[in-house]
């Protein structure tokens, strides 16, 4: 069976905070000094933290959300990199669901979204040891080596310099995360104190800043880009008119709905 788990590259997503972490490179000029570049991309939070906060939902059928999940059919390397991310957000449903059938399927996809991006051979050989802790139900030892490949993925693509794909991995978990658990929310939970899992400042605003500064501007470009970078944009106005952080039912279902356009427009 081919490498387990390109898990976890990232992201997610789910709605946390984060940090930057900064990168320099010297470029020579011709006659000139060498300059200093920064290089930034938003950090995602530690899976136990995402975790933690899904813990705060309380008991949620997290298996009809995988039920219902539909596997991506990205034909470029920009939605690729959105459905590895997205894919990522799914999988971690799948751990807190316990769900080993659907961890087992999506990271059949994240390895072949991965080794289409670029990333090491040698890295996907440690999904060998995750399967293993699968079949022996140590979901401890699960989630800390996913949380240590995701590391190492992203420390890969970000050596490549791939930085355009490591700004769509954390745009597609980040979406699909809040795709994900606004759905909870209005299915299963109905709850306003937990609609706050949905507002992340951070977040946001790292990818309104990053997204339209992609290094292909030809991807930019494109429609079904420009439909969701505006989606987004009103995704951050919703989120910043919340004076407590919290939404309503109606708010809720928008917020879902521009999540899950978004994700329809780079799924195919």
């Amino acid at each position: 069976m081919k490498r387990i788990i390109a898990l976890l590259l990232i992201i997610i997503l789910i709605i946390i905070g984060c940090s930057k972490k900064t990168k320099k490179e010297e470029v020579p000029e011709e006659g000139k000094e060498k300059v200093t570049i920064q290089v930034y991309y938003t950090q995602p939070a530690p899976f136990s933290m995402i975790l933690s906060d899904l813990e705060k939902l309380g008991t949620i059928n997290y298996n009809r959300i995988l039920k219902n999940r539909k596997p991506g059919n990205p034909k470029s390397l920009d939605k690729i990199a959105f459905c590895l991310g997205a894919g990522v957000a799914d999988a971690l449903l799948g751990v807190k669901g316990k769900n080993k059938n659907e961890i087992l399927n999506i990271t059949k996809e994240l390895v072949n979204y991965a080794e289409v991006l670029g990333v090491s051979k040698s890295f996907l050989k440690l999904s060998d040891s995750v399967k293993v802790f699968l079949e022996q139900d140590e979901w401890a030892q699960i989630e800390k080596k996913l949380e240590d490949y995701k590391s190492t993925i992203l420390n890969e693509l970000y050596n490549l310099e791939n930085f355009d794909s490591v700004i769509l991995i954390h745009y597609g978990g980040w979406i699909k995360g809040l795709q994900d658990v606004s759905e909870l929310i209005m299915v299963d939970l109905k709850d306003r104190e937990a609609t706050k899992l949905l507002s992340n400042k951070t977040v946001i605003i790292a990818l309104l800043h990053d997204l339209p500064n992609l290094t292909d501007q030809n991807i930019v470009k494109q429609p079904y880009f420009q439909k969701a970078l505006t989606d987004v944009r009103t995704i951050k106005e919703m989120i910043y008119s919340s004076e407590d952080g919290c939404f309503d039912e109606q708010q809720v279902e928008k917020l879902n709905h521009l999540a899950t356009e978004i994700v329809k427009n780079f799924m195919n």
